[in-house]
C-alpha cells in the first residue's frame, strides 16, 4: 500500500515539472511579416520554471508566441478557477493556441474549456485525470503537511535525475537550477489539486507528444497521438530538433487552413 501512495506522490510532484515559455529562433522573415498574419500560440508550464527547457526549439517565424505567466494561486483555490484567471492573458479576440508542457498540459486543458482555442497540443503531460482513490488523495495531503515534504520534492537526486530522465551533465544542471526555482507552496497545492483532478474525457481538438521513456507519466497510461521513441520527461530539450519539426508541422497546419 505504502508503494503505492509513494508512487502516486511521485508521479504527481513531478508532473507539476516542466518550464513556461517557448523561444522562437531569429529570423529575417519574423521581422517582415505583419503581426496580423501570425498566428498566436501560448506556451505554459510547469510550476515555478520559466524558458530554460524550451530554450533548444526552433519554432516557424510564422507562429506569434507567447507564454503565460503564472500567479500565485488563491487560497482554497480550485484548477478550474486557477486557469480562468490564467486565461486572462490571453488575447482571445484572435485566433490562438495552446502548448502545454507537463503541468502545464493540465491547466491548458482548462482553460480550453473556457477560452475555445483553435487547438492544444500538450507534450510530456496528461489529457485525463490520475485515477486515484479518494484515501490516496487524503495520504497525499497528509504527507504534504509534513515541513519535509518540500525539501524531499525539490531536491535533484539520483532518484529525481532518473526520472526526469537527465542523463547528461547539461541536462542534470538544468534539473538542478529549475528544482531549485520552484516555489514550495505553489507545489503544494497543485500537487493536492492535481490528486483530485477528475477530467474524464480529453478535450476535443487536442494533440498529444509523449515519450516512450516518460518514467514519470508512464506512456502505457496516457494515449498519446505521436509517440517519441527513447523521450523522456524532458524530450522537449534532450529531442528538442525533433520536438520542434512536430510543434511547427501542427502549428502552422491550423495557421494555413484559416
Amino acid at each position: 500500500m505504502f508503494s503505492n501512495i509513494r508512487n502516486s506522490c511521485f508521479l504527481l510532484a513531478f508532473l507539476s515539472f516542466s518550464a513556461s515559455q517557448a523561444a522562437a529562433a531569429p529570423d529575417s522573415a519574423a521581422v517582415d511579416m505583419p503581426a496580423a498574419r501570425k498566428m498566436n500560440v501560448y506556451f505554459i508550464s510547469g510550476l515555478g520554471a520559466d524558458e530554460r527547457v524550451f530554450t533548444k526549439l526552433k519554432l516557424d517565424p510564422r507562429l506569434n508566441v507567447q507564454y503565460i505567466k503564472w500567479v500565485r494561486p488563491q487560497k482554497k483555490e480550485t484548477l478550474q478557477h486557477y486557469a480562468a484567471r490564467l486565461s486572462k492573458q490571453i488575447d482571445t479576440s484572435q485566433p490562438f493556441q495552446l502548448v502545454g508542457l507537463s503541468f502545464g498540459g493540465v491547466i491548458a486543458s482548462e482553460i480550453a474549456d473556457i477560452a475555445c482555442p483553435q487547438q492544444v497540443t500538450l507534450i510530456s503531460s496528461m489529457s485525463t485525470g490520475v485515477p486515484l482513490s479518494k484515501f490516496y488523495q487524503l495520504m497525499i495531503k497528509f504527507l504534504l503537511m509534513s515541513p519535509l515534504s518540500a525539501p524531499l520534492l525539490k531536491s535533484a537526486n539520483r532518484i529525481t535525475y532518473r526520472y526526469f530522465g537527465a542523463d547528461t551533465p547539461e541536462l542534470k544542471k538544468l534539473l538542478k537550477m529549475i528544482l531549485h526555482d520552484t516555489d514550495s507552496k505553489f507545489l503544494k497545492w497543485a500537487l493536492v489539486r492535481m490528486s483530485g483532478w477528475n477530467r474524464k474525457e480529453r478535450i476535443d481538438n487536442l494533440f498529444h507528444i509523449h515519450g516512450t521513456a516518460d518514467k514519470l507519466i508512464p506512456i502505457v497510461i496516457v494515449k498519446p497521438d505521436i509517440i517519441i521513441e527513447g523521450g523522456g520527461h524532458l524530450m522537449v530539450y534532450a529531442q528538442a530538433d525533433q520536438i520542434s519539426k512536430i510543434l511547427n508541422h501542427r502549428l502552422t497546419a491550423i495557421d494555413s487552413a484559416e
